[in-house]
């Protein structure tokens, strides 16, 4: 079986040169000395500079495009899903007493309705976002809502579908 797998793999490992061009299957990279190195970073630096190009791109010089916030608020959400959900956990298995009681604390505070209100809203958001967003993801791995008007039609219908349903879910 070794032998099957060794034999398989060997063209894959080897170099592949045609003779008719100098295409390579596998890209070579040529030593170079420590001087070499520093008068090659000289270069590339005096270039940019030249260039005026900025010594780093950074997130302040890009445009924030919906698709852009969309993802990183996709990811965001299913870590805060993770930290409530983990938080939770913890929590049931390590305070003294029993949910009804921890209910019952909570309400002698007497926190108004608005802002009970608003906790379930911020607790629900990120579970429909996500939920909403993935079914979006899902559609795209069928291959449909590539073209840039379906991508900002599917991304701001995720929005305000996520914001009804959070809402829907708090004032239950």
């Amino acid at each position: 079986m070794s032998m099957l797998v060794r034999a398989s793999c060997k063209k894959l490992l080897s170099p592949c040169v045609q003779t008719n061009s100098a295409a390579r299957c596998m890209a070579v990279m040529k030593p170079m000395t420590p001087e070499e190195h520093t008068i090659s970073k000289a270069n590339f630096w005096d270039k940019n500079k030249n260039l005026k190009r900025p010594i780093s791109p950074h997130l302040t010089i890009y445009k924030f495009q919906l698709t852009s916030m969309l993802s990183i608020t996709h990811r965001a959400t299913g870590l805060a899903q993770s930290a409530f959900l983990s938080g939770f956990a913890v929590a049931a298995m390590t305070l003294p007493g029993t949910f009804p009681m921890w209910l019952s604390a909570i309400q002698d505070l007497h926190i108004g309705a608005p802002l009970i209100f608003m906790a379930k809203v911020v607790l629900a958001w990120p579970i429909t976002y996500h939920l909403f967003n993935g079914v979006r993801h899902l559609a795209w791995d069928m291959g449909m809502g590539f073209k840039i008007a379906d991508l900002y039609k599917s991304g701001w219908t995720v929005v305000t579908l996520s914001v009804l349903f959070a809402v829907a879910l708090a004032l239950l």
